[in-house]
């Protein structure tokens, strides 16, 4: 019986990580693929400011290409992590939004679309800010760098407080020595 549920367990375990190999290499397919979107989308904007250039297009590539940059971090985080993070998807989608109104005009929608776009992104600034609180604790918690460089500067700053207590202290004993003295 114990056999059966070890090779249960090995069967599992090789076909979870076959799963998380293939779901790596897509990612990086589509990590590749945006890239390669974000270079020919760069290439077109230099193409479009070398030549007599409509801002309202350039505008709309730059802010399609910081749409690409951001999606391009997300992949990299999943990579990293195995996880979507919530707080680009929404970033992504704020950025998307904007740009879309941007390029059809704020006066030019009707008021009840307009409402609705200011609506939706009242409510991504907020996913945004809940999920920014809960990630950088999940980040604090798995100890990046960041995190370990916060508390090495902690604990030289208690040093420091320690040493600034310890100094009066140090010379009042002094101080008491030489009255002593004389």
């Amino acid at each position: 019986m114990t056999e059966e549920r070890v090779l249960y367990r090995r069967v599992h375990d090789v076909f979870r990580k076959t799963l998380e190999t293939t779901q790596d290499l897509i990612i990086i397919a589509l990590s590749v693929v945006v890239f390669y979107v974000s270079i020919r989308v760069l290439m077109n904007i230099l193409m479009e400011v070398s030549h007599a250039f409509e801002f309202k297009r350039v505008v709309s590539e730059i802010l399609y290409i910081m749409i690409l940059v951001e999606t391009y971090r997300m992949l990299i985080i999943y990579l990293k992590e195995h996880r979507v993070a919530v707080s680009f998807m929404a970033e992504i989608t704020l950025v998307a939004v904007l740009r879309e109104i941007i390029l059809t005009g704020a006066m030019e929608l009707p008021p009840l679309s307009l409402a609705m776009a200011t609506l939706f992104i009242l409510a991504l600034v907020l996913v945004i800010k809940l999920t920014v609180k809960e990630e950088r604790a999940d980040l604090e918690e798995k100890g990046f760098i960041h995190t370990e460089l916060r508390k090495i500067f902690r604990r030289r700053d208690r040093k420091q407080r320690s040493r600034k207590q310890e100094e009066p202290a140090a010379a009042a004993t002094g101080e008491q020595r030489a009255w002593h003295a004389v």
